[in-house]
């Protein structure tokens, strides 16, 4: 992973966790809150898949390009 890969996984890590910690301070009744970091959580690993997926997509990219520069 480059360095702007770490970046970006650390700043999507930083804010998941500042929204959740956010949300459970929160001054909401607990079903609203469960439901309202639950919906933080899925939003998370939906973007973390899709970030998994760009990132093997790049990957073979570049393997196959590496492949054919010979």
């Amino acid at each position: 992973m480059n360095d702007n890969g770490k970046f970006l996984l650390g700043l999507a890590a930083g804010i998941g966790v500042g929204t959740v910690l956010g949300l459970l301070i929160a001054p909401d009744k607990g079903t609203v809150t469960y439901k309202k970091v639950e919906g933080a959580i899925k939003d998370a690993a939906n973007d973390l898949f899709e970030y998994g997926a760009e990132t093997v997509k790049s990957a073979k990219n570049e393997l196959h390009a590496v492949k054919n520069h010979n």
